[in-house]
């Protein structure tokens, strides 16, 4: 009895086939054509496809062309960040970001906005009652480090390294307050009818704590204005653009649904406290750091428990290791030189496609799905393979599950 399986060669073979044109210089065949099909084709009516980068500077046109088969939306990777797009009190780099905007819109490619307001990557002046004129890069001394490479001492907390960053006295509330707003009302401002929507607050949540409160971080925003910024947030940016989405976005936030503990629990407690204070929240984006070892029941329970609020759900920086096993924190993220075992590239197109069919399953929940990053040189888990394209843009085995699961070519035969 022979068994015969199809597995949507069809489609592979026109991809990969482009894909391998564009490394090798067969410009014969190197331009994406309308017979070739990308993600977004093999999920399009379910949710959007998108990748993250701040395109397209420094991007080859292999990238880009990738880019244009895929995916229908893009995230800014960092160029919208506040440090970055707001560095000095009265200074905004629009630069990278217009650029951005333009590329997508050119190319019918959508744009999310990321992040509006964040602990981290957020200039000091912002809590500084007098701000101090920021430092030249070549002004900042070295740091001493060990033989090793390591810095002297216990690695400082994000909260102690963030007060270090603040000279003088603290800002009061009210000029804090101030301060984002103008902030989000000239950002959302600038993109209004060209964004079509936002993380407004990004990873308030600490990684551990008491998970019968919000247990929102002791710094930063919630040290110096408090809870309720998160709140005020959402309405200047809905007053602005009141057509945009405003999602609220986290990492680790499905961790312990199915039992309603852990940081799940806090996301719960807080996006009520939100709700009932009448932010204007959309939906929340589930960041989606994972490994080959995620607990996929989580990850429904999580969409579901999202959903019994009234709220969408993205998943929002998608990328799955093929080694290792944190989830989204900083530490413990860095490079593995040692070879990764063709069976983890198996078992990761396994989760891969557990997690598309999760997300099908509640696609009328689902707004988007994106990936963090176009390939596994271009990821902030450079090292542990997590994404679907390797560093020369060929698919992988994850990207070929994924395929055959949106386009149904999945056909088993005895």
């Amino acid at each position: 009895m022979k068994r015969l399986v199809v597995l949507g060669l069809s489609v592979y073979v026109i991809l990969a086939a482009t894909v391998y044109a564009q490394n090798t210089g067969d410009t014969g065949t190197a331009t994406v054509t309308a017979a070739s099909m990308g993600l977004k084709d093999a999920y399009a009516g379910k949710f959007l496809i998108g990748a993250a980068g701040d395109i397209p500077k420094r991007y080859s046109e292999n990238e880009l062309a990738n880019i244009k088969a895929n995916y229908d939306v893009i995230t800014p990777e960092n160029c919208m960040k506040p440090r970055p797009i707001h560095p000095w009190v009265d200074t905004y780099n629009f630069a990278i970001s217009d650029t951005l905007v333009q590329w997508c819109q050119d190319n019918d490619i959508k744009v999310w906005g990321h992040t509006l307001a964040w602990h981290s990557q957020t200039p000091p002046w912002f809590f500084e009652a007098e701000p101090s004129e920021p430092e030249e890069p070549a002004a900042r001394p070295a740091r001493p480090r060990t033989m090793a490479g390591n810095r002297r001492g216990p690695r400082p907390s994000m909260s102690e390294f963030w007060r270090r960053s603040i000279t003088g006295p603290m800002a009061s509330r009210e000029v804090a307050m101030e301060r984002l707003k103008n902030h989000i009302i000239t950002v959302v401002g600038r993109y209004k009818g060209r964004i079509i929507g936002w993380d407004v607050f990004n990873e308030s949540i600490a990684d551990s704590g008491d998970c019968t409160t919000e247990n929102l971080r002791t710094f930063s925003w919630y040290e110096v204005v408090g809870p309720d910024v998160l709140t005020m947030a959402f309405k200047w940016a809905h007053e602005v653009d009141p057509d945009a989405q405003l999602y609220y976005n986290d990492y680790n936030i499905e961790q312990g649904a199915v039992e309603n503990k852990g940081k799940h629990a806090s996301s719960m407690l807080l996006l009520k406290r939100l709700i009932d204070e009448g932010a204007p929240v959309t939906g929340v984006g589930i960041q989606g750091h994972w490994h080959l070892d995620t607990n996929l029941a989580d990850v429904e329970q999580a969409i579901i428990n999202y959903a019994s609020l009234g709220l969408k759900v993205a998943i929002t920086e998608l990328d799955v290791t093929a080694t290792g096993s944190n989830s989204g924190a900083f530490g413990g993220f860095g490079r593995n030189n040692e070879p990764i075992p063709p069976e983890n590239y198996e078992k990761q197109a396994e989760v891969y496609k557990a997690l598309f069919e999760i997300f099908i399953r509640h696609s009328d929940v689902i707004d988007r799905v994106t990936f963090w990053g176009i390939s596994d040189t271009r990821s902030w888990r450079r090292g542990r393979d997590a994404l679907l394209f390797d560093g020369e843009l060929q698919p992988k085995p994850a990207y070929q599950a994924i395929m055959d699961l949106g386009t149904g070519k999945n056909v088993h035969t005895q």
